[in-house]
Protein backbone atom coordinates (compact mmCIF):
# COMPACT_ATOMS: atom_id res chain seq x y z
CA UNK A 1 0.00 0.00 0.00
CA UNK A 2 1.13 3.25 -1.02
CA UNK A 3 1.19 6.37 1.99
CA UNK A 4 -0.22 9.90 2.59
CA UNK A 5 0.41 12.27 5.02
CA UNK A 6 -0.70 15.89 6.49
CA UNK A 7 -4.10 16.63 7.51
CA UNK A 8 -6.02 17.79 4.94
CA UNK A 9 -4.55 14.48 2.35
CA UNK A 10 -6.11 12.16 5.07
CA UNK A 11 -8.86 14.03 5.83
CA UNK A 12 -9.86 13.51 1.82
CA UNK A 13 -8.31 10.28 1.74
CA UNK A 14 -10.63 9.26 4.13
CA UNK A 15 -13.95 10.58 2.90
CA UNK A 16 -12.80 8.59 -0.25
CA UNK A 17 -12.79 5.82 1.96
CA UNK A 18 -8.82 5.00 0.79
CA UNK A 19 -7.45 4.54 3.74
CA UNK A 20 -6.28 1.12 5.57
CA UNK A 21 -4.85 2.27 8.06
CA UNK A 22 -3.93 5.81 10.08
CA UNK A 23 -0.58 5.93 12.52
CA UNK A 24 -0.97 8.73 14.43
CA UNK A 25 1.43 10.96 17.16
CA UNK A 26 0.61 10.41 20.69
CA UNK A 27 -0.64 14.01 20.59
CA UNK A 28 -2.70 13.78 17.61
CA UNK A 29 -6.34 15.20 18.15
CA UNK A 30 -7.79 16.25 15.50
CA UNK A 31 -11.68 15.26 16.19
CA UNK A 32 -12.37 15.36 12.56
CA UNK A 33 -9.94 12.75 11.12
CA UNK A 34 -10.91 10.72 14.18
CA UNK A 35 -14.35 10.21 13.77
CA UNK A 36 -14.08 10.09 10.27
CA UNK A 37 -11.67 6.77 10.35
CA UNK A 38 -13.78 5.26 13.09
CA UNK A 39 -16.98 5.81 11.05
CA UNK A 40 -14.66 3.88 8.49
CA UNK A 41 -13.53 1.39 10.59
CA UNK A 42 -10.17 2.24 9.58
CA UNK A 43 -7.37 0.56 12.03
CA UNK A 44 -5.35 3.43 13.98
CA UNK A 45 -1.88 2.89 15.62
CA UNK A 46 -0.30 5.27 18.07
CA UNK A 47 3.31 6.07 17.30
CA UNK A 48 6.24 8.23 18.23
CA UNK A 49 7.24 11.69 16.20
CA UNK A 50 10.33 9.75 15.09
CA UNK A 51 8.69 6.92 13.63
CA UNK A 52 6.29 8.77 11.67
CA UNK A 53 9.64 11.33 10.55
CA UNK A 54 10.93 8.16 9.28
CA UNK A 55 8.15 7.10 7.37
CA UNK A 56 8.17 10.81 5.88
CA UNK A 57 11.70 11.23 4.99
CA UNK A 58 11.91 13.96 7.60
CA UNK A 59 8.98 15.83 5.43
CA UNK A 60 6.28 17.56 7.92
CA UNK A 61 3.65 14.61 8.61
CA UNK A 62 1.45 16.73 10.65
CA UNK A 63 1.34 13.70 13.58
CA UNK A 64 -0.39 12.03 10.94
CA UNK A 65 0.61 9.53 8.22
CA UNK A 66 -1.86 6.87 6.47
CA UNK A 67 -1.32 3.40 4.55
CA UNK A 68 -4.01 3.55 1.57
CA UNK A 69 -5.19 2.10 -1.39
CA UNK A 70 -2.69 2.59 -4.55
CA UNK A 71 -4.24 5.79 -6.78
CA UNK A 72 -5.29 4.49 -9.81
CA UNK A 73 -2.42 5.58 -12.59
CA UNK A 74 -4.73 5.73 -16.13
CA UNK A 75 -4.11 4.63 -19.51
CA UNK A 76 -4.46 6.95 -22.44
CA UNK A 77 -7.58 4.56 -24.39
CA UNK A 78 -8.91 5.30 -20.86
CA UNK A 79 -8.78 8.71 -20.20
CA UNK A 80 -10.51 8.64 -23.68
CA UNK A 81 -13.41 6.49 -23.11
CA UNK A 82 -14.43 7.76 -20.09
CA UNK A 83 -16.30 11.11 -21.21
CA UNK A 84 -17.89 13.24 -19.22
CA UNK A 85 -21.80 13.83 -20.18
CA UNK A 86 -23.11 17.27 -21.79
CA UNK A 87 -19.73 18.80 -20.67
CA UNK A 88 -16.72 19.98 -22.61
CA UNK A 89 -13.76 18.70 -21.94
CA UNK A 90 -10.31 19.80 -20.27
CA UNK A 91 -7.19 17.82 -19.59
CA UNK A 92 -3.49 18.74 -19.01
CA UNK A 93 -0.34 17.49 -20.56
CA UNK A 94 2.70 18.28 -18.59
CA UNK A 95 5.71 18.33 -20.86
CA UNK A 96 8.90 16.88 -18.25
CA UNK A 97 8.18 18.97 -14.97
CA UNK A 98 10.39 17.95 -12.35
CA UNK A 99 8.79 19.56 -9.53
CA UNK A 100 6.85 17.31 -7.08
CA UNK A 101 5.51 20.44 -5.43
CA UNK A 102 4.61 21.65 -8.64
CA UNK A 103 2.52 18.36 -9.90
CA UNK A 104 0.23 18.33 -6.39
CA UNK A 105 -0.57 22.23 -6.76
CA UNK A 106 -1.30 21.34 -10.66
CA UNK A 107 -3.81 18.53 -9.10
CA UNK A 108 -5.52 20.82 -6.47
CA UNK A 109 -6.20 23.43 -9.25
CA UNK A 110 -7.46 20.89 -12.03
CA UNK A 111 -9.88 19.69 -8.87
CA UNK A 112 -11.01 23.16 -8.40
CA UNK A 113 -11.91 24.34 -12.29
CA UNK A 114 -12.46 20.65 -13.65
CA UNK A 115 -10.03 19.76 -15.24
CA UNK A 116 -10.15 15.88 -15.18
CA UNK A 117 -7.07 14.44 -16.58
CA UNK A 118 -3.21 14.85 -15.90
CA UNK A 119 -1.23 13.58 -17.85
CA UNK A 120 2.79 13.00 -17.98
CA UNK A 121 5.65 10.78 -18.98
CA UNK A 122 6.64 7.76 -17.31
CA UNK A 123 10.11 8.59 -17.75
CA UNK A 124 11.79 12.08 -16.70
CA UNK A 125 9.27 13.40 -15.26
CA UNK A 126 7.91 13.85 -11.99
CA UNK A 127 4.99 11.25 -11.09
CA UNK A 128 2.88 10.82 -8.16
CA UNK A 129 4.45 10.50 -4.69
CA UNK A 130 3.29 11.04 -0.90
CA UNK A 131 4.71 14.71 -1.39
CA UNK A 132 2.75 15.00 -4.43
CA UNK A 133 -0.53 13.73 -2.47
CA UNK A 134 0.21 16.11 0.29
CA UNK A 135 0.28 18.99 -1.50
CA UNK A 136 -2.69 18.46 -3.43
CA UNK A 137 -4.60 19.00 -0.59
CA UNK A 138 -6.24 16.13 -1.04
CA UNK A 139 -7.67 16.94 -5.19
CA UNK A 140 -5.42 13.50 -6.09
CA UNK A 141 -8.37 11.59 -4.84
CA UNK A 142 -10.52 13.14 -7.45
CA UNK A 143 -8.23 13.90 -10.27
CA UNK A 144 -7.37 11.35 -13.27
CA UNK A 145 -3.68 10.79 -13.69
CA UNK A 146 -2.41 9.10 -16.59
CA UNK A 147 0.83 8.51 -17.67
CA UNK A 148 2.19 8.23 -21.28
CA UNK A 149 5.53 6.78 -22.98
CA UNK A 150 5.63 9.63 -25.66
CA UNK A 151 3.81 13.04 -25.06
CA UNK A 152 3.46 14.20 -29.01
CA UNK A 153 2.55 10.66 -29.85
CA UNK A 154 -0.11 11.48 -26.90
CA UNK A 155 -0.86 14.57 -28.44
CA UNK A 156 -1.70 13.41 -31.50
CA UNK A 157 -3.81 10.93 -30.28
CA UNK A 158 -6.10 13.75 -28.23
CA UNK A 159 -6.16 15.82 -31.64
CA UNK A 160 -7.33 12.33 -33.55
CA UNK A 161 -10.48 12.00 -30.75
CA UNK A 162 -11.22 15.76 -31.21
CA UNK A 163 -9.31 17.63 -28.45
CA UNK A 164 -7.95 20.97 -29.64
CA UNK A 165 -4.57 21.23 -28.22
CA UNK A 166 -3.13 24.56 -26.96
CA UNK A 167 0.61 24.92 -25.79
CA UNK A 168 1.16 27.78 -23.17
CA UNK A 169 4.45 29.92 -24.70
CA UNK A 170 5.48 33.37 -22.96
CA UNK A 171 6.20 34.49 -26.81
CA UNK A 172 2.97 32.96 -28.76
CA UNK A 173 0.91 35.97 -30.10
CA UNK A 174 -2.45 35.21 -28.89
CA UNK A 175 -3.24 35.50 -25.41
CA UNK A 176 -5.52 32.48 -23.87
CA UNK A 177 -8.97 34.45 -22.88
CA UNK A 178 -9.30 34.48 -27.09
CA UNK A 179 -9.62 30.60 -27.43
CA UNK A 180 -13.02 28.85 -28.46
CA UNK A 181 -14.00 26.98 -25.33
CA UNK A 182 -16.84 25.49 -27.14
CA UNK A 183 -14.77 22.08 -27.98
CA UNK A 184 -12.49 19.27 -25.94
CA UNK A 185 -9.28 21.15 -24.98
CA UNK A 186 -5.96 19.68 -24.22
CA UNK A 187 -3.70 22.70 -22.62
CA UNK A 188 0.10 21.43 -22.65
CA UNK A 189 2.40 23.08 -19.99
CA UNK A 190 6.20 23.32 -19.92
CA UNK A 191 8.97 22.28 -17.72
CA UNK A 192 10.24 24.41 -15.04
CA UNK A 193 12.49 26.81 -16.97
CA UNK A 194 12.96 25.58 -19.89
CA UNK A 195 9.04 26.03 -21.35
CA UNK A 196 7.87 23.45 -24.05
CA UNK A 197 10.03 21.58 -25.49
CA UNK A 198 9.94 22.12 -29.85
CA UNK A 199 9.00 19.20 -30.46
CA UNK A 200 5.94 18.76 -28.50
CA UNK A 201 5.68 22.53 -29.36
CA UNK A 202 5.15 22.07 -33.05
CA UNK A 203 2.97 19.20 -32.42
CA UNK A 204 0.02 21.83 -30.21
CA UNK A 205 -2.32 23.13 -33.04
CA UNK A 206 -1.84 26.92 -31.19
CA UNK A 207 0.29 28.36 -29.08
CA UNK A 208 -0.96 30.59 -26.23
CA UNK A 209 -0.02 33.01 -23.79
CA UNK A 210 -0.78 34.29 -20.73
CA UNK A 211 -0.83 38.21 -20.70
CA UNK A 212 1.96 39.67 -18.49
CA UNK A 213 2.05 43.01 -16.90
CA UNK A 214 5.53 43.38 -14.73
CA UNK A 215 9.45 42.36 -15.83
CA UNK A 216 9.17 38.94 -14.55
CA UNK A 217 10.16 36.50 -17.32
CA UNK A 218 7.86 34.25 -16.71
CA UNK A 219 5.49 32.00 -14.54
CA UNK A 220 5.86 29.02 -12.45
CA UNK A 221 4.46 26.21 -13.75
CA UNK A 222 1.84 25.33 -11.34
CA UNK A 223 0.88 29.00 -11.05
CA UNK A 224 0.74 29.23 -15.15
CA UNK A 225 -1.58 26.17 -14.90
CA UNK A 226 -4.16 27.33 -12.20
CA UNK A 227 -4.62 30.46 -14.55
CA UNK A 228 -4.86 28.84 -17.73
CA UNK A 229 -7.39 26.49 -16.04
CA UNK A 230 -9.59 29.12 -14.57
CA UNK A 231 -9.86 31.23 -18.21
CA UNK A 232 -10.72 27.95 -19.82
CA UNK A 233 -13.95 27.65 -17.77
CA UNK A 234 -14.46 31.27 -17.78
CA UNK A 235 -17.62 32.06 -19.36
Amino acid sequence: MDIIYGTNSIRQALEANRVKKLLLSDDFKNDEILKLANLNHVEILRVTKKELNALTKGKNSQSCVGYIIPYKIYSLDEILASRPVNSNRIVAVLDELTDPNNLGAIIRSAEIFNVDTIIYKKVNSVSLSPLVAKISSGAINYVKCCEVVNISRAIEKLKNNSFWVYGLDGSAKITIDKVDKSTDICVVIGSEGKGISRLVKENCDQLVKIPQLGHTPCLNASNAAAIAFYELRRK
